[in-house]
């Protein structure tokens, strides 16, 4: 019996990078229209989640400026820089990160893009 492989095609695939979070093509298409999001890290459950923030969430004020992260968008990716997530991820998955890749899910009941890290749990150790 054949065991049918996935395609990374049409995979939402979200690379750790020392200094940004990239998105593949896929995953960067929830993102196309935003300029903003929010990341949250659930440390309990080992997941990531990336929302996008619309330009009205943002100008009325729905989302505090704090939370939120500029989402840099290229020909085929998006891409949201800042080594202080990075490194709160690391020090959470006591592990270097440099070009891990996970696969992403988007959740439309919570409209955001979530990774599960622990993924890399069951991989590294």
């Amino acid at each position: 019996m054949f065991e049918w492989v996935k395609s990374n095609v049409y995979s939402l695939v979200v690379t750790l990078n020392p200094t940004n979070i990239t998105l593949n093509s896929s995953a960067a298409a929830y993102f196309q229209d935003i300029r903003w999001c929010m990341i949250g890290i659930d440390k309990k459950n080992l997941s990531l989640a990336i929302r996008p923030v619309t330009k009205r969430e943002v100008d009325l004020q729905l989302v505090s400026k704090e939370q939120l992260h500029k989402v840099s968008i290229g020909k085929g990716y998006a891409r949201i820089s800042n080594k202080a997530i990075i490194e709160e991820l690391s020090i959470l998955l006591k592990q270097t990160i440099d070009g891990l890749k996970m696969h992403a899910q988007f959740s439309d009941k919570e409209n955001m893009l979530v990774v599960d890290l622990s993924e890399l749990m069951n991989v590294k150790g």
